[in-house]
């Protein structure tokens, strides 16, 4: 080992978002490599079994590594949605409020 690299040890512990650690998955099952072999080659990468088999699965589903869409409403438009109808329900009958707060 070269001089200046002496003060990086053999064995580098690398940590990749979820994207890359899927392209390097897919890059493996491309090659004919079974999905055990794959995680006994990226274990050092600190990627689970699970996480292989659902690469796997979500690239033979989509053809690709990108995250799926997500459906539905975002938590913070279900919770103004929720402050509004409180404040109506606020509005209509100020008692109500006053037994909340009591």
């Amino acid at each position: 080992m070269p001089r200046q690299f002496a003060h990086i040890s053999h064995s580098v512990n690398m940590e990749w978002d979820f994207e890359k650690n899927r392209v390097a998955v897919i890059a493996l099952h491309k090659c004919g490599k079974s999905d055990s072999l794959i995680f006994k080659l990226l274990e050092p990468l600190k990627i689970s079994r699970n996480f292989v088999y659902r690469a796997i699965k979500r690239y033979k589903e989509l053809w690709g590594v990108e995250d799926r869409a997500w459906s539905g409403s975002l938590k913070s438009e279900r919770a103004e949605a929720a402050i509004k109808t409180v404040r109506e329900w606020i509005r209509r009958n100020p008692l109500w409020k006053q037994k909340i707060t009591s």
